[in-house]
């Protein structure tokens, strides 16, 4: 129960900060509606806010062994979305990373938890600047994540209410729109990526906007900063370029609008807002800009995937978008199999909101002119529309973004129109449009369901469930119609359809999207693991597990240090090393079959975890058994830092990879990146200086070493991956680094004894920290110093 009361503390807590800031500074909310913005997360992650459970698919964890033996005992049931599983395998691992790092005094720049150690902060998605992941420190991790979910419903709905009040939209009118919104299909689904809490505060950047186009002032700047702030800081740049491209189609139109006068004043001050958020936000992006060039998925996007046709034939357009409709038309993971290709949710956002949005068409909003724009573009993208696809691609940016997730844009637009649609019923107009278009939409439904019926049989999908879905579609289009038809026998009554239709709209999108993420017991999240306690988590050593058991990112909730990984940034010379020691799974993690390979050893592998039926490696201990499993410790492990007994010196990337593949003992043998005078030496084994190298401490991104050379020196190599950021200092001068094994580190260390320290500081996390300091210093004395404006207008 106190864990209960301190999620809901922490919860209620952070929304009424964000209702009292939107409240004092951008629109006036009444306590009535602020309570039921508050209470919007409710209608999904209800049982787990009120359990302090986790809302999270934890079922794809107990998969595989070692969790799966517990799947009785904590009543985990079959999987309920398969296609969730990035949720476990990455985003809750980064927030463990991050918590990881934080709560032992170290900035959060380095993950040590998987591919032998890879950037955090760069990374983005860990989102380790994002106030709610702060928040969250609050709390423990399970509740900090249900909470995070809540939190990100919460703000869409916010932010969706403040803009459309701005639009002289009605409390129900903008409830509604905030609803539809909120509850989107693109909402729900990426609720544990990224994705969600990047895009829940794109209506605070159109607002913002628009307060910058027709009242232009301190205000108006600052709303805009914090919302591409929260943008940013939400760790997903994709939702970045599309939502900031976005709100430039709506900040021209409503520029062009403002009055001649106005413009000039309005177009420096976006500007700066933009300058700002660069300035305060360089502490993030600076890193990810250095380290983007490095990695192979950087590689992929920009030779191959930047120069493909992007579009399909017309019919097979028009087929990607029948789910923007009828969102189960092309199959539901975990209720059947999927249509190839699809999976990701579509431009949904509940059957009631199409009349309205008809209404909204027809009405005389002109903010419904850029909110078409790009909500059509949204939609085409996701679809992947001739001639609209292509041509968007061969845009800066968008060659290497996957462009079809886009399609928030046209659920937030259908959302938006809804709204503008719904202001106008409440004044009493357009009830016959709303009443045709109803059953105008109820027939489309209805056909479209037809059309995919046979194949959703073919993929398994129920009956049963097919007809709930068309029942949950149909029934409020008929409720809706019902009383409209009911408005036309009673004058007045119209200014309540609005309302009706929240209600609908709250009451249709609970029962379609509540089994989307399932709720677990706290207790199921992550429970310690017998077989895994031989394991000092303290210790400079890594470790791996066999084929499908303990798929990654998972070990690090156990603190354990695998050297497989499934992440969106791969250092791209660690892959050219994948075919010595994994099998490379596309868009997947790097399984690991053989655990005896050399160059396992090299990476410092020392724990195993094995299936119950994998026979032990000759030399090896076993340490435990159980949960299915076997632990088994390689004692001839090299530890992270050695002095190879030989090295090859090569000029170029392919000699040394070609060199790699010859050893077959790495505790004797490395390959040197050859420099200078070296280069002559390229392609020749040479006797390397003998040298004793010895830990005298380990931390996630630091390192420091005893080394005693014998006469000439000698090259101490390590298993550190040579991510640009590590830095050496030998007797607290600074040295050279050099390249090993093709992605490793290594240096030269003289004659003698000498204490030599590796730690991580990124030049580009440096400079963004010192731009960033610099811009919030400059943004504090403005506060202070310039003459303050009046209270901002709403625009006309």
């Amino acid at each position: 129960m106190i864990l209960v009361l301190r999620l809901l503390a922490v919860y209620f807590a952070a929304c009424a900060l964000a209702i009292f800031l939107v409240h004092r500074y951008v629109t006036r909310i009444r306590p009535a509606v602020a309570l039921l913005v508050a209470l919007a997360p409710f209608l999904l992650m209800g049982n787990a806010l009120l359990t302090a459970g986790v809302y999270a698919p934890l079922d794809i964890a107990y998969q595989g062994q070692p969790l799966a033996s517990h799947r009785d005992e904590q009543r985990i049931g079959p999987t309920r979305s398969p296609i969730l599983g990035d949720v476990v395998s990455q985003m809750i691992p980064f927030r463990k990373a991050v918590r990881d790092a934080v709560k032992n005094g170290r900035l959060p720049l380095w993950n040590r938890f998987l591919l032998a150690g890879e950037p955090l902060l760069a990374a983005q998605q860990p989102a380790a600047l994002h106030p709610m992941t702060w928040f969250g420190f609050l709390l423990p991790l399970a509740q900090a994540w249900t909470f995070e979910m809540a939190f990100r419903c919460f703000l869409a709905a916010l932010a969706g209410y403040a803009f459309f009040r701005d639009l002289d939209c009605g409390e129900a009118p903008a409830l509604l729109g905030a609803a539809g919104w909120a509850f989107c299909d693109y909402q729900v689904f990426f609720a544990g990526w990224q994705h969600t809490a990047a895009s829940a505060p794109f209506p605070l950047l159109l607002l913002g906007l628009r307060r910058l186009a027709f009242d232009p002032g301190r205000r108006a700047v600052a709303l805009t900063v914090v919302a591409l702030l929260l943008i940013v800081t939400a760790g997903h740049p994709e939702t970045l370029l599309f939502s900031v491209s976005a709100a430039g189609v709506f900040f021209l139109f409503e520029l062009g609008w403002a009055g001649r006068g106005r413009r000039p004043r309005s177009l420096r001050l976006a500007l700066l807002a933009g300058g700002i958020t660069l300035g305060l936000s360089a502490v993030l992006l600076l890193p990810l800009i250095e380290a983007l060039p490095h990695t192979f998925e950087h590689a992929i996007r920009s030779a191959h995937y930047a120069h493909i046709v992007r579009s399909v034939s017309l019919p097979e357009s028009l087929r990607r978008s029948i789910p923007d409709v009828v969102p189960y038309a092309l199959g539901v993971s975990g209720k059947g199999k999927t249509a190839i290709g699809f999976g990701e949710p579509a431009a949904y956002a509940g059957a009631i909101l199409f009349p309205l949005a008809v209404v909204g068409l027809l009405s005389a909003q002109r903010e419904k002119w850029p909110i078409l724009v790009f909500g059509f573009l949204g939609a085409a993208l996701s679809a992947r529309l001739p001639i609209v696809a292509d041509a968007v691609a061969r845009l800066p940016f968008f060659d290497i973004a996957l462009n079809e997730r886009a399609v928030f844009l046209a659920a937030f637009a259908l959302s938006a129109l809804a709204a503008i649609g719904a202001e106008r019923v409440r004044r009493g107009e357009r009830l016959a449009t709303l009443l045709a278009a109803s059953l105008a939409t109820a027939a489309v439904v209805a056909l479209l369901f037809l059309q995919a019926r046979p194949m959703l049989l073919r993929l398994d999908v129920e009956k049963s469930f097919l007809q709930s879905r068309l029942l949950l579609q149909l029934v409020p289009l008929a409720l809706l119609a019902f009383s409209v038809a009911a408005g036309f026998a009673r004058r007045g009554f119209g200014r309540l359809l609005p309302a009706a239709a929240l209600v609908l709209l709250v009451a249709e999108r609970g029962a379609e999207a509540r089994g989307v993420y399932p709720t677990f017991p706290s207790r199921a999240f992550y429970p310690d693991l017998e077989v895994l306690r031989p394991i000092p988590r303290d210790a400079p050593w890594r470790f791996t597990a066999v084929g499908f058991t303990f798929v990654p990112n998972v070990s690090a909730l156990y603190e354990l240090e695998d050297i497989r990984g499934y992440e969106a940034m791969t250092f791209a010379p660690l892959v050219e090393t994948f075919s010595l020691w994994c099998v490379p799974q596309p868009i997947w993690f790097n399984r690991v079959e053989d655990p005896a390979r050399p160059f396992l050893s090299f990476l410092n592998v020392r724990w195993v975890l094995a299936p119950e039926d994998r026979s032990m490696p000759p030399g090896w201990i076993e340490r435990a058994a159980g949960d299915g499993t076997r632990l088994f410790e390689n004692p001839q492990a090299l530890p992270r830092a050695f002095a190879p007994r030989r090295l090859r010196y090569e000029t170029s990337a392919q000699a040394a990879r070609e060199a790699l593949d010859e050893i077959p003992d790495f505790a004797g043998f490395g390959v040197l990146e050859a420099s200078g005078s070296e280069r002559g030496l390229a392609g020749r084994w040479i006797e390397n200086g003998a040298a004793r190298v010895g830990i005298e401490s380990y931390g996630a991104q630091r390192l420091a070493l005893e080394v005693d050379a014998a006469e000439g020196g000698s090259v101490v190599g390590t298993s550190i991956t040579r991510w640009p950021g590590w830095k050496l200092r030998i007797d607290g001068r600074p040295a050279p680094l050099r390249t090993y094994n093709r992605a490793f580190l290594a240096f030269r260390v003289p004659a003698g004894r000498h204490a030599a320290v590796l730690h991580y500081r990124p030049d580009g996390f440096t400079a963004g920290l010192a731009v960033s300091a610099g811009m919030l210093f400059a943004c504090a004395v403005s506060a202070v110093l310039l003459p303050r404006t009046s209270r901002g207008r709403r625009a006309p």
